[in-house]
C-alpha cells in the first residue's frame, strides 16, 4: 500500500466518522438557528433578538432611543427618552373625514338656524286662505330648509289647497321660504241640495270649498249638478270637492287628497252668462238651477217661475223676450205658473191647471 492510498483512506475514514456523528446534517442547521440569549443594552434595557420578534409576528425591531444632555462642565448628564411620532395612514384619515361629515350633517339637520319656522316664512298674495292652513298643507314647518322642494310644492300645493290657483316657492339657505301665491277669485256661490255646504266657483268654472262669507257673490240654489265641459259632474264628484269629512274621519289620505282636488264645474262661457243673467234678477229673488229647465228664478211680484235654459247664450235677448211676455200677461187676468225662454225661437208658458 502506497503513501497516497493510506492518505486517501484516512480522508475517507474521517468523512465517514463525520457522517456518523451528523447523519442528516440537521444538527448543523439547528445550531445555526438556535435561539440566541436576549441582549442587554448599556442602559439596562433587555432587547429581544430579531428572530424572536419575527416569530411573534412583528415586522421590525423598534427600540426607543435615549438622548443624554450634559449639565454644565461637571460631566453630569440628564437622560431623556425620545417621544415616538405616530404615523397617520389613509384608513385613519378616512375615518376622521367620515366622522367630520357625520357631525356636519347632524348639525345641519338639528340646527335651529336651518329650520323653517313660522317667522321665517313669507306668504304673498293670499287674502282668504289662512297662512297657517297653507303651511300645514305644505308640510314645511320645523323641517330643515334643504328638504323643501319648490318644484314639488308648486305642483302639489294647489291640489292640497283647492282655493289656490298657483304658487311659486323660493328657498333661502338661512331658512327663509317665500310663497308667491295666486288665489282663486270666487264669483259664484254654488249651493247644491246634495252638498252639505256652499261651494265657490271662480271665473274659470273651477269649484272649491268656500272660505269665509259669500257676501257679494252671485248665489245659486241648485237641485242637480250642471253639465260639465268634459263630462257630467255627478253629485258624488261635486260632494268630494266640499265635503271630505268622511275621508278625514277614516284617515284615508288618498281619498282625502282626491276630495280636495279642484274640478271644473262650469264652462267659463257659462259662468259669464250666469253673471249677465244675474243683472236682470229681481230684487229679493234667488237665482236657481233646475236639472230639467236650467237657470232661472221665481218672480217675487207675480209668483211664477221663469227659466232661461242651461246654455245662457244671448242672455240679453232672453231677458228682452221675458220682458215682452211679462208685458203681455200684465194685460190679462190669468197668470202662468211657469215661463220658459230655454229656446229663443220657441218660448212657452204653462198656465195653472
Amino acid at each position: 500500500m502506497t503513501t497516497e492510498q493510506r492518505r486517501s483512506e484516512l480522508v475517507r475514514e474521517r468523512r465517514k466518522q463525520r457522517r456518523n456523528y451528523h447523519p442528516t446534517g440537521k444538527s448543523r442547521r439547528n445550531s445555526s438557528s438556535r435561539e440566541m440569549p436576549p441582549m442587554v443594552s448599556r442602559t439596562g434595557m433587555v432587547v429581544s433578538p430579531p428572530e424572536e420578534l419575527k416569530r411573534r409576528g412583528k415586522k421590525h425591531l423598534k427600540t426607543r432611543r435615549r438622548y443624554n444632555v450634559s449639565i454644565g462642565s461637571t460631566g453630569a448628564e440628564l437622560s431623556f427618552r425620545s417621544v415616538p411620532v405616530p404615523k397617520v395612514g389613509w384608513r385613519v384619515l378616512s375615518f376622521i373625514i367620515l366622522v367630520a361629515m357625520g357631525f356636519a350633517f347632524y348639525w345641519l339637520w338639528t340646527s335651529p338656524q336651518y329650520k323653517v319656522t313660522m317667522d321665517r316664512v313669507v306668504v304673498n298674495g293670499i287674502e282668504r286662505i289662512d297662512k297657517e292652513t297653507l303651511l300645514n298643507k305644505a308640510g314645511v314647518l320645523n323641517q330643515p330648509v334643504f328638504l323643501v322642494d319648490p318644484t314639488d310644492l308648486k305642483e302639489n300645493l294647489p291640489v292640497e289647497v283647492p282655493a289656490l290657483e298657483s304658487v311659486d316657492v323660493s328657498v333661502g339657505l338661512s331658512g327663509e321660504v317665500v310663497f308667491d301665491a295666486v288665489e282663486r277669485v270666487p264669483v259664484l256661490a254654488w249651493d247644491q241640495e246634495s252638498i252639505s255646504s256652499v261651494s265657490w266657483v271662480d271665473e274659470n268654472g273651477m269649484i272649491f270649498p268656500a272660505i269665509g262669507s259669500s257676501e257679494g257673490l252671485v248665489s245659486i240654489k241648485a237641485n242637480a249638478a250642471p253639465p260639465s265641459p268634459s263630462k257630467p259632474v255627478t253629485e258624488e264628484d261635486a260632494s268630494l270637492q266640499v265635503a271630505n269629512t268622511e275621508a278625514k274621519a277614516s284617515g284615508d289620505a288618498e281619498t282625502e287628497a282626491q276630495a280636495d282636488a279642484p274640478v271644473q264645474l262650469l264652462e267659463p262661457v257659462l259662468v259669464n252668462g250666469i253673471l249677465n243673467l244675474s243683472q236682470g234678477l229681481p230684487e229679493g229673488s234667488q237665482l236657481v238651477y233646475d236639472g230639467q229647465h236650467g237657470f232661472g228664478w221665481q218672480d217675487p211680484e207675480y209668483g211664477w217661475m221663469v227659466y232661461f235654459g242651461k246654455d245662457l247664450d244671448q242672455t240679453d235677448l232672453r231677458l228682452k223676450i221675458y220682458a215682452a211676455i211679462v208685458e203681455m200677461f200684465n194685460q190679462k187676468e190669468r197668470k202662468p205658473v211657469l215661463i220658459s225662454v230655454e229656446y229663443l225661437h220657441a218660448p212657452y208658458y204653462r198656465m195653472e191647471p
